[in-house]
């Protein structure tokens, strides 16, 4: 009996002694589940410039444009058609039209003697556009009228030539050349498909928007369309419409995307010029980390005549909570656990981790064992910190947006203009590996096409 009286007393005092624990205890890790990608629609008004097609035309269809040198081919006559000044655009309603003004020189057989003359002929044009389902400009030409500028004479002789015969026979000849040249040189120097096609395999790619803060832009497009083309002044504009559900990387590179295929062209009928864009921009823990502890590591907080050391942070989830691990040395030597819930600030623009708080088992751990520590500023710094960190990242990312948007080249003669005129975060959550935030932008974009060089 009496060693059950011994056994009963001490046993208390084993199980006090057995609770007791050296730090607090790790909270769990884990996530909830990810909410659904909102699409996005970008629009970007394509201007085409009138007068640098006219300028690439000009450059393309220069000094001879057609010639016969056959005097047996049934004509009794040898041509050649030079372009005599440049080509002037116009836009009529759906149409451009154009004069294309040519010197003639012509040689006429008599049969007893070769006679020349020269002469002056405008021919008036007219080219209507259309795009195909697989993004291919499809140009018809046609000739609307021709004028005499000067009628052929003879440099010797008293023969008169047939003036209409000539007319009809560099009309039947050169019309075929001008607009098959008009026709192939729309197609082959504006390839749409390519351009389009192009650009939409670049989507795809990720994009380095700071270096500084490791920033990763993927578009990722899951379909494209555009507005039927329209000519207005002396432009031709028209739109193109993309649905994504873009990515943004804070911290690490983005795996690669393998690209769809381009789909087929979806015509709308009405577009703004302006965008909205909901990226769900990742924030890596381990990037996360790396910036707070460029605050805090090696930061002492002290109470009295003791202190403690910042050694070392981690982050990760707990639901919708994200945990502080701090790892101390000093009058204490061990890790504490702060949790907050990742809440927007609209006032502020930022992401601000709301009631940063000890956790339970850390603040009875320090209620026993370290009270001093619930009295220091070491929590409203690490909350500061935390905040920091995504209002700075914020400021870079539309910084670095814009800068990009300024002026991107996209081939010699296209580029792409923007203004990015709000950036704000829309939600927040907790992965296995980021911090995930819903960022919406706003602004818009406009593509220039200069020519067709």
């Amino acid at each position: 009996m009496r060693i059950l009286r011994i056994l009963l007393a001490i046993t208390p005092i084993l199980f006090i002694v057995g609770c007791k624990t050296k730090e607090p205890v790790r909270p769990a890790e884990q996530y909830a589940a990810l909410f659904e990608e909102r699409l996005s629609v970008i629009n970007i008004p394509v201007d085409i410039s009138l007068r640098e097609l006219e300028r690439s035309l000009n450059q393309q269809m220069n000094g001879l444009i057609y010639e016969d040198k056959d005097l047996n081919d049934g004509d009794n006559m040898r041509v050649r058609a030079e372009k005599r000044q440049d080509i002037r655009l116009g836009i009529d309603s759906q149409l451009i039209k154009y004069r294309v003004p040519l010197s003639l020189w012509i040689q006429y057989d008599l049969g007893i003697s070769k006679v020349e003359a020269e002469g002056e002929l405008s021919i008036d044009f007219k080219t209507a556009f259309a795009i195909t389902e697989d993004w291919n400009i499809i140009t018809v030409t046609e000739v609307v009228r021709h004028d005499w500028l000067k009628k052929p004479r003879l440099k010797m002789g008293v023969v008169s030539l047939p003036i209409g015969f000539i007319a009809d026979l560099v009309l039947k000849n050169s019309k075929a050349a001008l607009t098959r040249s008009i026709d192939d040189l729309v197609q082959e120097r504006f390839n749409l498909r390519e351009l389009v096609g192009e650009a939409w395999g670049k989507m795809y790619e990720p994009m380095l928007v700071s270096e500084a803060y490791n920033t990763w832009l993927v578009v990722n497009p899951q379909a494209i369309g555009m507005t039927p083309l329209e000519m207005k002044g002396d432009k031709i504009r028209g739109t193109i419409l993309v649905e994504s559900q873009p990515r943004v990387n804070i911290g690490r590179a983005p795996g690669n995307i393998r690209p769809q295929p381009l789909p087929n062209l979806q015509l709308r009928q009405e577009a703004g010029d302006d965008f909205t864009i909901h990226i769900n921009t990742e924030i890596s823990y381990e990037e996360a980390e790396r910036i707070a502890k460029t605050q805090l590591l090696g930061e002492t907080f002290s109470q009295g005549k003791r202190s403690v050391t910042v050694q070392g942070l981690e982050l990760y989830g707990q639901g919708n909570k994200i945990v502080v691990n701090t790892v101390l040395s000093g009058s204490y030597n061990g890790s504490i656990y702060l949790v907050g819930k990742p809440n927007y600030n609209f006032r502020k623009n930022t992401i601000e981790i709301e009631k940063l708080d000890y956790e339970l088992s850390s603040r009875n751990f320090l209620l026993k064992s370290a009270g001093w520590l619930l009295k220091s500023t070491m929590k409203n710094k690490i909350e500061e910190n935390m905040n920091f960190l995504l209002d700075y990242n914020l400021q870079e990312m539309q910084a670095q947006f814009q800068e990009q948007l300024e002026s991107f080249k996209i081939s010699d003669d296209v580029t792409l203009k923007g203004e990015l005129k709000d950036i704000s975060i829309q939600n927040a959550f907790l992965a296995p590996e980021a911090i995930i935030v819903d960022l919406a932008l706003s602004g818009r974009l406009n593509i220039n096409v200069n020519g067709l060089n």
